[in-house]
């Protein structure tokens, strides 16, 4: 039988869970982590299942048509290099509006694709941080001038994007384990992957615990950080606080499925992915690093002696070779506790 495929949009999803055993060895993990390597998705991040859901869903609508739609987002990166990808594939223009610091790998991939980046007003980026989530719609209207047909993917409220883990990343979670998974842990960018992966896993099982991972909030002004962006790590940010959801918090994000929100330094991060390279030969980007250094802190709990503990790791670390991401900062990771 032919393994030809007729586009990469057949090659979505079904990514690897790997255990990472002489991790688990050699810091003495009394729990078990089995990563979730998003990457191996064909245009390189867990973006891709999102971008692919909500372009077909909409063609099912007949809300969009290569013939005549220009697909329109809003993006730091990942979701922009899937959706060029995809609209690509399947012959649509697709307009991105950048946000600020985003790595040069990414935007080179953009140009790879031959996205149209939009020139979108220095005064409109900075209204997203200052206004918060609400203030993306200010861009999207912005970007969305002289163009005839355009068709705002909207990542932040698509509930297309929780669809898409609800239906695939979800279940490929539960089948891999055997249904023994018993702890997952996300960051939030858009919201989509926790919210569609928790509901789908506590449908199955409402005890198995979900955490979500925040950047430190103290960390940001440390002159030794890189690739912190207004807070963040390359797609993740706080979306909790001592007075509960931030105004950063996407509609996307469920607040009811989260069981437990940790804060993780930038140095528990890049520690998190130097130990993962140097141990399984796996190069992870800065979010996945973070939710591996929560997933490390689990697995060192006594009361977490044999669990599962599932970290969602959404893209690889050569999106950030720019940034000195490979780098080892012994001075910055030697005092983290793992």
């Amino acid at each position: 039988m032919s393994k030809i495929y007729n586009s990469i949009t057949e090659l979505v999803g079904h990514t690897p869970i790997v255990e990472f055993k002489r991790l688990e060895e050699k810091l003495g993990l009394k729990g078990r982590i089995a990563g979730k390597l998003e990457y191996f998705n064909p245009a390189g991040s867990h973006k891709d299942r999102m971008a692919l859901e909500i372009i077909e869903a909409a063609e099912a609508r007949g809300d969009i048509s290569p013939d005549k739609t220009t697909l329109i987002e809003f993006t730091s990166g990942n979701t922009g290099i899937a959706m060029a990808a995809f609209a690509a594939a399947k012959g649509y223009k697709f307009k991105i509006g950048l946000q600020n610091g985003v790595s040069a790998e990414r935007l080179k991939l953009l140009q790879a694709y031959q996205a149209e980046i939009a020139d979108v007003p220095q005064e409109l980026i900075a209204g997203v941080f200052e206004k918060g989530i609400a203030a993306f719609g200010d861009v999207i209207d912005y970007m969305e001038k002289d163009i005839e047909h355009p068709y705002a993917t909207r990542q932040l409220d698509n509930p297309d994007n929780i669809n898409a883990h609800y239906k695939h990343t979800g279940p490929e979670i539960w089948e891999d384990t055997d249904g023994k998974v018993d702890i997952f842990v996300g960051g939030v960018g858009t919201g989509g992957s926790t919210h569609g992966v928790s509901q789908y896993l506590k449908e199955k099982n409402p005890n198995i615990k979900v955490i979500i991972t925040q950047p430190d909030p103290n960390d940001v002004a440390n002159p030794v950080i890189k690739g912190v962006e207004d807070g963040g790590f390359h797609g993740i940010h706080q979306v909790h606080n001592d007075d509960g959801i931030t105004p950063m918090a996407p509609a996307n994000f469920s607040d009811e499925l989260t069981d437990e929100y940790i804060f993780i330094s930038y140095a528990e991060t890049l520690r998190a992915i130097h130990l993962l390279a140097k141990y399984e030969g796996i190069f992870v980007g800065a979010s996945a690093g973070a939710s591996l250094a929560v997933a490390i802190k689990q697995a060192l709990k006594e009361e977490n002696a044999g669990k599962l503990i599932v970290p969602l790791l959404p893209d690889n670390g050569e999106r950030y070779l720019s940034e000195d991401l490979q780098l080892v900062r012994p001075e910055v990771e030697e005092n983290v506790g793992f």
